[in-house]
């Protein structure tokens, strides 16, 4: 997870992506967002769910499907905290705020359960864990009920045959816990005896009205995909009057050169996550000029000396799609992989179109064990912006490899954009000869193979019209 430094001329600018996971959170299992109607402060908790390795000492995977499913099918959402007590726990997951006040018949609506759980003890109700509610007497009887203990309720952990412990509050979501919990609680009996209730009013004769805003309410819960975790970003430049840097959309990082002038600007970026706030910091350097371009490799012959970095640009839907360049921005016109070597495969001035991708068993397909590939992006979903992965052939494989072996390049979202590398000492290398005109008004078939040395690019042409996979 870091960033690659980037060769400029004066006056380009660039966009940089951030590496997958940069601005993540430190969780290991599934994070899932909560969203309420807390006015008091910030709205937002985050869980962190026991399914993962590394999330607890005891993994609850069944608690937490089973948790994830009501999540997923929305049942949680708009529900209510229906009980509250204060120093022990904030409960909810058993009731759907009503639509309309209590003097228009409005009354919480139960959640429709998926039936019981096994219980799963173990880990221990400590402050800001969420554990799975019960029926007394019965420990597995948890269907959709949850709990979060406001403080350490040592006691739960044996009670009833020990509750389910299957996740915890995450980074500073227990000061909305308890801005929740300080809500004033009212008694209307049975289930609601303990029920926790924001302002309420008096109606007209005097009585109580309870209207659906009263309520505490969870007003969506979601799972959270690691690369759309929430963060802070902060982006500053060593030189500003050389490269500015500034904060574009989706948290892309904007590059802009002076128009005159070379040297370095070291790019530092900071990310704070806003669900426990790990802090990630990286920089990168912005090469500008030849001058300045020629110091870095000088710098770093000694590292770049143990792989081969290659950088894909020129991407576009007619032929040649793809073009391979080495560090200093040349194209290489030869290029061929050699299976004794290391290779990294960047994109070119952190270009952000079609995704990049190489592999050995075709067009959006996973690789074999044959090779080795490691990094960002994968056969269904290739490599843009500042993203990069290293590719090899495992030393037993590389014979037979060599003999043998067919390496594609491909675009991940155009099935069209499909080409193959030439490998050195091959000497049957067979390849499609490109299709660079295709007459979309009639049939067309698959060109014959040529068979050569010097690698090539291919068109995938289906054998009709409205099979042709490019747009």
């Amino acid at each position: 997870m870091s960033f690659n430094d980037l060769f400029l001329s004066s006056s380009d600018d660039a966009k940089v992506k951030l590496p997958r996971g940069f601005g993540a959170s430190s969780s290991e299992g599934t994070v899932v967002e909560l969203e309420t109607n807390n006015d008091l402060g910030s709205n937002l908790i985050y869980l962190e769910m026991y399914d993962k390795d590394s999330a607890a000492e005891i993994l609850t995977k069944k608690t937490v499907k089973n948790f994830l499913k009501y999540v997923k099918n929305d049942l949680y959402d708009n529900s209510i905290l229906h009980r509250s007590v204060p120093g022990f726990v904030l409960q909810g997951g058993g009731f759907v705020a009503p639509s309309a006040p209590s003097s228009e018949g409005g009354v919480p609506v139960p959640i429709n359960s998926y039936g019981t759980v096994k219980n799963q003890p173990g880990n221990s109700n400590l402050r800001g864990t969420i554990a799975m509610a019960k029926i007394a007497g019965d420990p597995d009887s948890a269907t959709s009920q949850w709990y979060i203990n406001l403080e350490d309720n040592i006691s739960l952990d044996s009670q009833n045959e020990g509750f389910t412990v299957f996740g915890h509050v995450m980074g500073d979501g227990m000061s909305v816990v308890d801005d929740l919990s300080s809500a004033n609680v009212y008694n209307f009996g049975d289930v609601f005896s303990q029920l926790p209730l924001w302002e309420l009013e008096s109606d007209s004769s005097g009585g109580i009205d309870v209207r659906p805003e009263d309520f505490l309410v969870i007003t969506s819960a979601a799972k959270t995909k690691t690369k759309k975790q929430p963060f802070d970003l902060i982006v500053s430049s060593s030189d500003p009057d050389l490269v500015d840097v500034k904060i574009g959309r989706k948290q892309a990082i904007k590059i802009d050169v002076a128009n005159s002038g070379s040297g370095v600007a070291e790019i530092t970026v900071e990310a704070t996550s806003l669900l426990d706030g790990t802090t990630h910091q990286d920089s990168f350097d912005v090469v500008v000029g030849e001058d300045a371009r020629s110091g870095a490799r000088s710098k770093d012959s000694k590292k770049k000396s143990k792989k081969i970095d290659v950088y894909v640009g020129n991407s576009s839907l007619e032929y040649p799609f793809y073009g391979f360049f080495d560090v200093d921005g040349d194209e290489i016109t030869d290029f061929k992989i050699n299976v004794k070597k290391k290779y990294v495969f960047h994109r070119l001035n952190a270009d952000e179109s079609h995704p990049f991708y190489v592999g050995d068993s075709g067009y959006g397909k996973a690789s074999t064990n044959a090779v080795k590939i490691k990094g960002d992006g994968r056969f269904d979903e290739g490599i843009t912006g500042v993203d990069s992965f290293t590719f090899r052939v495992r030393k037993s494989e590389r014979q037979a490899f060599k003999e043998a072996g067919d390496l594609s390049f491909f675009c991940t979202s155009h099935a069209s954009m499909v080409g193959t590398f030439a490998i050195k000492g091959q000497k049957d290398f067979s390849i499609f000869e490109p299709i660079v005109n295709f007459d979309q008004g009639s049939q067309s078939d698959i060109s014959p193979p040529v068979v050569d040395e010097s690698g090539s690019y291919d068109r995938m042409v289906a054998d009709s019209v409205d099979q042709f996979p490019l747009i």
